[in-house]
């Protein structure tokens, strides 16, 4: 049986550095302190007018070839949300930017929180049907450019940045279950217009999914792989805010020793957040050899997702 590992993640982030104390230059009204205390986050990252999902995709890509040929990538998956254009897909452009080879596929998944448990299922499902060796899946959004200033739900929160992952094959399988879960009743509870050009997010509501549907999420995967959740040695969440979650951790009395964050200095990335917990908690030594990890994506859709991974060191 053909295995699949992830072999590199790599990441870029925009130019600005917005700070929490900034939002209050444009919101004298707003109560920095009680935000600070429901997201956790000190500052994000902004991309400006020259910086965009293409710009900053081609720069979190090259980092990856640093150490791998590009040559050898048989498919192109490219997460986002906020494409420059509707036709054609981002992924074909980059193809051509990057200079991949033409024989490849490449293709666009308009996922958002939990785009990167879905472009890893794909990408592994790709390698185990020998229809590639290696895939790269770029998760990349700018949110930042579709929330307005005095947008109190989402600009503290959302930050924009793009990882890039490179998936191989492997003798050994590190990759997989799977679970994954819908809600479309919630689909307008995040969500964004062509008109308004302003995210909408009732955070409320959001939040009540998230601590709901991540726990039965995670609950279901240790079923499926017959696994205790105290044998598990890490847990890396989608980067959602400190309220979403601490009050995940609360309800699977998870031990915070188990849990990587990142979130305050960087804020929520969407899809790039979980690779970029993962670059740098590798980066840290957080995450080991052979480390029992389960991974989970959460948000826009309403859906969600999770993964095991048997970790092993990337490039």
């Amino acid at each position: 049986m053909i295995g699949v590992k992830i072999k590199s993640i790599e990441y870029s982030l925009p130019k600005k550095i917005e700070y929490l104390k900034d939002l209050k230059k444009d919101n004298p009204d707003w109560d920095i302190k009680k935000i600070y205390s429901a997201t956790g986050i000190k500052k994000r990252y902004v991309s400006n007018s020259q910086e965009d999902i293409i710009s900053l995709s081609i720069k979190s890509a090259k980092k990856t070839f640093k150490n791998f040929s590009k040559n050898k990538i048989d498919f192109l998956i490219v997460i986002t949300q906020t494409a420059n254009y509707r036709l054609p897909s981002t992924s074909c452009i980059l193809q051509n930017q990057l200079k991949l080879r033409n024989d490849i596929r490449a293709f666009d998944v308009n996922m958002g929180c939990s785009g990167f448990i879905y472009g890893l299922n794909l990408a592994s499902n790709l390698i185990k049907n020998k229809e590639g060796k290696n895939g790269l899946i770029i998760c990349t959004d700018v949110y930042t450019k579709f929330i307005d200033k005095k947008n109190r739900s989402c600009r503290p929160i959302f930050s924009d940045a793009s990882s890039s992952i490179i998936v191989s094959a492997d003798k050994k399988n590190h990759i997989g279950p799977f679970v994954f879960g819908t809600d479309g009743k919630g689909a307008f509870d995040l969500s964004l217009k062509d008109e308004t050009k302003n995210i909408y997010m009732n955070g409320s509501k959001v939040a009540l999914f998230s601590i709901k549907r991540v726990p039965e999420s995670i609950k279901r995967l240790l079923k499926k792989i017959k696994k205790k959740i105290n044998t598990i040695d890490k847990f890396i969440f989608h980067q959602a805010s400190k309220y979403v979650l601490d009050k995940i951790y609360k309800n699977m009395n998870l031990d915070k020793s188990k849990i990587f964050e990142n979130y305050s200095n960087y804020g929520n990335t969407v899809s790039a957040s979980i690779p970029i917990a993962l670059k740098l908690a590798s980066k840290k030594k957080i995450l080991k050899n052979n480390d029992k990890i389960v991974l989970t994506g959460f948000g826009v859709g309403l859906s969600w997702g999770s993964v095991f991974v048997k970790w092993k060191k990337i490039d």
